[in-house]
C-alpha cells in the first residue's frame, strides 16, 4: 500500500507539473522508471534491453512484421508507420481499425504517398528510434491499464502519440487512438510499481523466446492479385493435404495452378502440366495443418521475390516474380512433380523472358 500511495503521489506530482492527464503521466513515470515516491525509495527500473520481451505473441509478431513492411516499400529503417502498418494486419487493431473503416491498404496507401518508395532495396531495415520509444511507451501504456504483457492495442496506443501514425489516422478518419482503444478494453487499476519492477528485472536476466510459430506472412500491396491469389492456393493446398507448414513445394503448387497472369501464360506456352492436388478430401477442422509459412517459404515471400524483381528492375511482384523466387530455392522442392518438368535453367529464361507481363494490381 505504501508503494502505491508513493506511485500516485508520483503521478499527481507530473500532473501538476506537466498539466498531463492521470495515464498520460502514468504512461510517461513507468517508461522513465520515475513513478517512485522520493528519491531512492526504490531502486531503478533495470530496462530490458530490447523492448520486444514485454510483449504477447500477437505485438511481438506485429514488431517483427513491420520489418517486412519497411522492406516492400524499400524503405531504410522500421519507424513508426511500419508498426502501425503492420499492427493493422491481424488481430486486436485489425478489428478496431475494421470498425473504424481503416484497412490495411488504406494505411499503406498514405505511407506510399506520403514516403514514397525508396531507391535501394534494404534487406534488414534498422528499427530507428522513434519505434523503440514507441514500444516502451505501448509497455507504459499497458501497465496504466493494469496489463504487463502489451499487446497491439497498447501498440495503437502509443503510436497516436507519434506524428507520422497520428498523422496517417486522423486522415483516415481517427482522430483519438487512445480513446478507440479505451472504447474497447477497460481500463484496469495500474500495476503496482514494484510488480512492473519485478517483471523488468526478469526480462532483463533472461528475456523471452521469439514467437513460435510466428505469423502467417501477409501477401503485400506489392503482389498483383494473381500473385496473391496464387500464395493463398498454395496455403489451402498445404490445408487440403493436412500438412502442419506451408512449405516451398505448397507454393509451386499454387503458382502453377493459376489460371491466369505470367506463370499460367508460360505454363500454357510450354505445355507444362497443372502439379495435381491431393487425392483425400479436406478434412472438416485439423488442428495440425496450421497455414503457417516454414522460413523457407516466408523467405520466399518477403524476401527473395523483392531480390529477384529488383535484379530485373521491376516493381510490382507478379505470378512470374513468385515462381523465379521459388525456383532459386529449388533444393527445398522436394515433391514428385518437379521431375516432370523441363529444366529448372529452360523454366527460368521462359518466365524472364515473359516478364514483367501483365497482372492486374
Amino acid at each position: 500500500m505504501t508503494a502505491n500511495r508513493r506511485s500516485k503521489s508520483a503521478i499527481r506530482s507530473r500532473m501538476e507539473q506537466t498539466g498531463e492527464k492521470y495515464t498520460q503521466a502514468r504512461r510517461a513515470l513507468v517508461v522513465s522508471g520515475g513513478e517512485r515516491g522520493g528519491a531512492g525509495e526504490d531502486p531503478p527500473i533495470p530496462w530490458p534491453q530490447d523492448s520486444l520481451a514485454w510483449f504477447t505473441d500477437q505485438a511481438y509478431n506485429a514488431i517483427l512484421l513491420a520489418d517486412d513492411e519497411a522492406r516492400m516499400l524499400s524503405h531504410p529503417r522500421a519507424d513508426p508507420e511500419h508498426l502501425l502498418l503492420a499492427a493493422a494486419r491481424y488481430g486486436n487493431v485489425e478489428s478496431l481499425l475494421a470498425r473504424a473503416g481503416i484497412t490495411a491498404r488504406a494505411i499503406h496507401d498514405v505511407i506510399a504517398r506520403i514516403k514514397g518508395f525508396g531507391g535501394q532495396l534494404e534487406l534488414r531495415p534498422r528499427r530507428s528510434p522513434a519505434s523503440e520509444q514507441a514500444l516502451r511507451q505501448a509497455v507504459a501504456a499497458a501497465a496504466a491499464r493494469g496489463v504487463l504483457g502489451p499487446s497491439t492495442e497498447h501498440l495503437l496506443i502509443a503510436l497516436g502519440d507519434q506524428e507520422l501514425p497520428a498523422r496517417i489516422l486522423a486522415e483516415l478518419g481517427v482522430t483519438n487512438a487512445q480513446a478507440l482503444v479505451d472504447a474497447d478494453y477497460p481500463v484496469w487499476s495500474p500495476v503496482d510499481h514494484a510488480l512492473f519492477g519485478r517483471r523488468a528485472a526478469q526480462l532483463a536476466a533472461r528475456g523471452r523466446p521469439a514467437p513460435s510459430p510466428g505469423p502467417i506472412p501477409p501477401v503485400f500491396e506489392r503482389f498483383t492479385a494473381q500473385a496473391r491469389a496464387a500464395i493463398d492456393a498454395g496455403v489451402q493446398h498445404a490445408r487440403r493435404a493436412d500438412d502442419r507448414w506451408v512449405e516451398p513445394a505448397h507454393l509451386l503448387f499454387g503458382v502453377l495452378n493459376t489460371k491466369a497472369g505470367v506463370a499460367a501464360a508460360v505454363r500454357t506456352r510450354y505445355g507444362w502440366p497443372r502439379p495435381p492436388g491431393p487425392s483425400a478430401a479436406p478434412p472438416a477442422y485439423s488442428p495440425r495443418a496450421t497455414g503457417i509459412f516454414t522460413p523457407e517459404a516466408r523467405r520466399i515471400v518477403a524476401e527473395d521475390v523483392l531480390i529477384v524483381t529488383e535484379r530485373l528492375g521491376h516493381r510490382s511482384l507478379t505470378t512470374g516474380h513468385v515462381l523465379l523466387a521459388i525456383l532459386e530455392r529449388y533444393a527445398y522442392l522436394t515433391i514428385e512433380f518437379i521431375s516432370s518438368l523441363p529444366d529448372i535453367r529452360e523454366i527460368t529464361a521462359a518466365v524472364i523472358d515473359a516478364l514483367p507481363g501483365e497482372e492486374d494490381t
